[in-house]
């Protein structure tokens, strides 16, 4: 993708006065766009054009980059080169001019202007050098700013922006060592990186030669399985033994609403409303006292089977040291049956 914008070129100058030349640098020939990717790198390009002319370099670095990111080309590497100059990011700048020396022939007209901003810029560029203490162990990661560093770049003079940068190691181990450093404009600074002191390990615990004092027994332990047995027995012979009570009662009224029922209808084929509702009572009474009376039955007869078929409980009997009210010792005698 090439520039469309069209101008004279001036002689090479300083501050925004050499941005401008980047306008014309471009081929007219080739002002417009071939595929959807490069007209949308195109658009992007206009736009950092506009901030940049705005004197907004800040706005126009994300511009230029996005477009250079979309369908490369030198015009709008030339210019986010430019800007990073504005705004003191020499590392970046330089970066890219050298990468654009790369793409140039030898007849276009920014070769010589970018080989007088890399000379411009190198005096200039700050360096940093981190490295490892003596017989520190190599670090399983080493971040420069956030970004992470390879690692045969430590010991390596590295190019950055003027100003505040933060250098982060990491072990294996878990440790971390972090430096924070300012470096001026051409200046060098040296880094070196130690990582803490590993964690001491706890002391062995001391086992005691003392004897220790016997630990009471338990004052309850879990219910054994014959006892449990038992008393479900007990449960279901108790539920047997109330539904055949009920069914006894219900019985009892039932045998009273037939005695009430011959007076109300000596002949059945003489019978009054309250004879015919005494009638029906009387069958329902005798119902329940039937269904009553069978899970009566059956749960005594479910009660017994429990009860007979339960494993016998052994007896147990402990003796346990004891402290009497008076503060005096004695034993404590313990059973279970």
């Amino acid at each position: 993708m090439a520039l469309t914008k069209q101008a004279r070129v001036p002689a090479a100058g300083r501050g925004f006065l050499s941005l401008s030349l980047v306008c014309a640098m471009s081929h007219a020939a080739a002002a417009q766009p071939k595929n959807s990717k490069a007209a949308d790198a195109q658009a992007l390009f206009e736009q950092g054009r506009a901030a940049l002319e705005a004197r907004d370099c800040v706005r126009a670095i994300p511009l230029f980059r996005k477009s250079q990111e979309t369908y490369p080309a030198r015009g709008t590497l030339f210019n986010l080169a430019q800007c990073e100059v504005e705004l003191g990011r020499f590392a970046g700048a330089t970066q890219h001019y050298k990468e654009l020396l790369t793409q140039l022939t030898p007849d276009d007209p920014r070769l010589p202007i970018t080989q007088q901003r890399i000379a411009e810029l190198e005096p200039r560029l700050p360096r940093l050098v981190i490295q490892l203490a003596d017989g520190a162990p190599a670090p399983s990661e080493v971040l420069l700013d956030r970004a992470a560093m390879p690692q045969a770049s430590l010991g390596s003079e590295l190019p950055v922006d003027p100003g505040d940068h933060v250098i982060v190691a990491r072990w294996a181990d878990g440790r971390q060592a972090e430096a924070r450093v300012s470096v001026a404009e051409g200046a060098r600074k040296d880094v070196r990186l130690e990582p803490p002191p590993a964690a001491a390990a706890p002391p062995p615990d001391r086992v005691s030669d003392a004897p220790r004092a016997p630990s009471p027994p338990p004052d309850a332990s879990p219910l054994p399985a014959s006892s449990a047995r038992r008393t479900l027995a007990f449960v279901v012979g108790g539920v047997g033994v109330a539904a055949l009570g009920g069914s006894f009662i219900t019985g009892g009224l039932a045998i009273g609403a037939m005695g009430d029922l011959e007076k109300e209808c000596p002949d059945p084929s003489r019978c009054s409303d309250e004879g015919m509702s005494i009638s029906s009572r009387g069958q329902t009474l005798t119902t329940t006292s039937t269904v009553l009376g069978a899970i009566g039955l059956a749960g005594i007869g479910a009660g017994l089977v429990l009860l007979l078929t339960a494993p016998e409980q052994r007896t147990s009997i402990a003796l346990a040291p004891a402290i009497l009210p008076g503060g005096g010792g004695g034993a404590l005698l313990r059973s279970r049956f």
